[in-house]
C-alpha cells in the first residue's frame, strides 16, 4: 500500500500538533481517494509524492482551521453580500476575478492563503515562500501549464481549494484519474464543503484589517449550486457563458497538463469523455436549478464570454453596478491598468484541438444544444 487512512491522519496530527478534525464527514471521501490512488490513478513516483503532499496539506489545514475557530472569535464573523463568479472553466473567469479583485472595496482569497491557512504570525512569510516554491515546481514539471492557467503566490485564487478541506472538490480528479471518487462526487452531500468554505472565509476575514466584500470564483460551484445559493442568501452571482465546444477541449488540455507528470498511463480520449460528461451534468444541474427557482433569478447576472473579452472594462462596470459596488474615477483607472497589463496570451498561447481528445464539434453541439440556445447563440 502506498499509504493508508491511518498513516495520512497520523502525519497531519504530527505535523500540526493538533488532533481535532471537527466532524468526520471527510472520512468517506478520504477512503475513496486512497483507494483510487492505489488503482485508477496509475501513479508514478512523482504522483505518489504529489498526492501524499496535497492530501496531507488539506488535512493539516483542516486541523489548523478547526483549532483557530475554536480558540478565537473568528466564528462570530459574518460573510455579507459576497460576489460569486460562476460558469464553465475557460470562460474568462480568471480575468474577471483578478480584475474585480483590484477594486479596493473587494477582496479575493490569495493563492498562498488557500494553500496554507494563515496563522497571522511571522511564519506566514515561510508559507508564502513554500507556495512560491510549489509554483516553481509546477512550472518545471508541466512547462505548458502556465499558458493554460497562471498561478501567483499573491494572486487571487479559486475558492474551491477552501472546500478541499472537506475532501469534496473536483481538484483531486483534475490532478489524477480517480474513478470511484469522481462518481461519488456527483451525488455526494455538498454541505460539509460549504461548511469549510464559510469557515475559511470567516478566518480570512477575521485577520483582514479592512472591511471589504468578498469576490470569489470557482467553476466547481456549478456542481453544487443549490447549496451555494442557500448558504449565502445575500450573495450576487455572475454567471459566465461560452460555447462548450470551445471550453471542453481547453479543459481537457488542462487535465492533460496537470496529470501528465504524475501518472504512468494517460488516455486522452478518456479525458475528453470524462470532461464532457462532468460538465454536461454540471450545466444540466445548474440550468434546472435556475429554471425551477425563479425567485432567485434576480441574484444572477448572465455575461457572455465574448462580451467580457471584447470590453472587459465596460463589462466590469455593469457587474459592479449589479452587485451594488461603488466605482469612482480613481478605481476606474485601477481597473484600466489591470486590463492593459494583462493582455490575453500574456503567458503564451494555449494550443489544443477537439480531435486530440477524441471529440467532434457536431456531437458536442448536439449534447449542449439546450444550453447554447438559451445562454450563448441567442445573445
Amino acid at each position: 500500500m502506498l499509504f493508508t487512512r491511518e498513516k495520512v491522519l497520523a502525519a497531519a496530527r504530527f505535523t500540526t500538533g493538533l488532533d481535532d478534525f471537527g466532524t468526520h464527514d471527510f472520512i468517506e471521501p478520504l477512503d475513496l481517494l486512497i483507494e483510487d490512488y492505489h488503482s485508477s490513478a496509475k501513479l508514478n513516483r512523482k504522483g505518489v509524492i504529489g498526492s501524499w503532499v496535497y492530501l496531507h496539506r488539506m488535512l493539516s489545514n483542516r486541523l489548523r482551521l478547526t483549532h483557530y475557530l475554536k480558540t478565537t472569535a473568528a466564528n462570530e464573523q459574518e460573510i455579507c453580500e459576497p460576489v460569486f463568479i460562476l460558469g464553465l472553466p475557460r470562460t474568462g473567469s480568471t480575468l474577471l476575478h483578478e480584475l474585480l479583485a483590484s477594486h479596493p472595496g473587494l477582496r479575493a482569497p490569495r493563492f498562498w492563503e488557500t494553500s496554507f491557512v494563515p496563522g497571522y504570525s511571522p511564519f506566514d512569510l515561510f508559507r508564502q515562500g513554500v507556495t512560491s516554491a510549489q509554483i516553481g515546481v509546477v512550472d518545471m514539471l508541466a512547462p505548458g501549464f502556465r499558458s493554460v492557467h497562471s498561478l501567483g503566490t499573491l494572486k487571487p485564487h479559486e475558492c474551491i481549494t477552501m472546500q478541499a478541506l472537506s475532501l469534496r472538490t473536483m481538484q483531486f480528479h483534475a490532478a489524477h484519474n480517480l474513478h470511484k471518487y469522481n462518481r461519488w462526487l456527483e451525488t455526494c452531500d455538498w454541505e460539509p464543503a460549504y461548511d469549510c468554505h464559510e469557515n475559511f472565509l470567516k478566518w480570512l476575514q477575521f485577520g483582514d484589517l479592512q472591511s471589504r466584500r468578498w469576490v470569489l470564483k470557482a467553476p466547481g460551484h456549478l456542481l453544487s449550486l443549490p447549496n451555494l445559493v442557500n448558504r449565502y442568501p445575500d450573495a450576487r452571482f455572475i454567471h459566465l457563458h461560452r460555447d462548450p465546444c470551445e471550453v471542453i477541449p481547453s479543459m481537457a488540455s488542462l487535465f492533460l497538463h496537470i496529470r501528465k507528470p504524475f501518472t504512468r498511463q494517460l488516455d486522452l480520449h478518456e479525458i475528453g469523455r470524462d470532461v464532457t460528461r462532468q460538465w454536461q451534468k454540471g450545466l444540466q444541474a445548474s440550468m434546472e436549478y435556475r429554471k425551477t427557482h425563479a425567485d432567485s433569478e434576480s441574484r444572477f447576472l448572465d455575461i457572455d464570454y465574448r462580451e467580457l473579452v471584447a470590453a472587459p472594462l465596460q463589462t466590469s462596470e455593469k457587474i459592479l453596478s449589479f452587485a451594488g459596488v461603488e466605482l469612482d474615477e480613481r478605481t476606474r483607472g485601477t481597473l484600466k491598468d489591470y486590463v492593459e497589463n494583462n493582455p490575453k496570451g500574456k503567458h503564451g498561447a494555449h494550443r489544443y484541438s477537439l480531435e486530440q481528445f477524441g471529440l467532434d464539434r457536431e456531437t458536442l453541439s448536439e449534447l449542449f444544444r439546450d444550453y447554447n440556445s438559451h445562454y450563448v447563440t441567442n445573445r
